[in-house]
């Protein structure tokens, strides 16, 4: 290997060792397993779909592998269908369109749009992998995804909770898994570079007005100070002493 080529190797092993590392720690992928896909066509279902498909070439778990993605017509959000198609046909995975319009509330469309949507394409997933029989939901959320969410929960609804790595829905008929949890944003960015790919997705006009971007910007001012600060509040969730905390 060229020494062009080192560095690179380095960071797709890094990324696949903290992929197993999730995978493995909370057992989220077992035998038998009908694994369903959230594809938006942004870099981090495109990693997560890519992973997982790497891992059922040569794991020796047997599992499905099918992605969906989820068009809601009459909110502003664009994807390359033709791009994401070929993506999961090269990887031998098939995919599913689903398109559907939803009633939404003028105002709040205006005041909170990026949760409305969010909220909606959720809820519509979790329906096509219930009625479909899947019996675990992949989604590409990842470490900032985390640690953003539990900072949003903290100031917006005076709750310390986040994103789990696996969780039980629909009474244990089906389990949401987070394979990309060790994994931060910059992490997943590279890997798809190098790898070759790139997000085909584009931008909605509503993306500079959520509550996420206000809270990520706080998450910088912290990392001036420590810049420890992220890293700290993701350990923190794993970490807690109730024993020290008023009631």
């Amino acid at each position: 290997m060229s020494r062009d080529n080192k560095p690179k190797k380095k960071q797709i092993n890094t990324v696949q060792q903290a992929f197993d590392k999730a995978l493995k720690k909370h057992n989220l992928v077992e035998n038998g397993d009908k694994i369903l896909v959230g594809l938006s066509g942004g870099i981090d279902s495109l990693v997560l779909l890519d992973l997982l498909a790497i891992r059922r070439k040569y794991f020796d778990v047997d599992f499905e592998l099918t992605a969906v993605h989820i068009n809601v017509v009459n909110i502003p959000y664009v994807v390359d269908n033709e791009y994401i198609a070929d993506f999961c046909k090269k990887r031998n995975v098939k995919l599913f369109f689903v398109e559907k319009e939803i009633v939404i509330d003028k105002d709040k469309i205006t005041t909170n749009p990026c949760f409305i949507c969010s909220w909606n394409r959720r809820k519509l997933l979790f329906n096509y992998a219930k009625e479909h029989n899947f019996n675990k939901l992949a989604m590409g959320h990842h470490k900032d995804d985390a640690i953003e969410t539990f900072l949003m929960n903290l100031v917006y609804h005076g709750t310390i909770s986040s994103l789990p790595v696996r969780l039980k829905m629909f009474d244990g008929r089906m389990d949401l898994i987070r394979p990309l949890m060790y994994l931060e944003k910059k992490q997943i960015v590279n890997f798809a570079k190098i790898k070759g790919y790139e997000a085909k997705l584009k931008t909605c006009k509503f993306d500079d007005k959520t509550y996420r971007r206000k809270i990520l910007s706080v998450l910088e001012e912290m990392k001036k100070f420590h810049p420890q600060a992220a890293n700290n509040i993701f350990k923190a969730m794993s970490n807690i002493y109730k024993e020290y905390l008023p009631e």
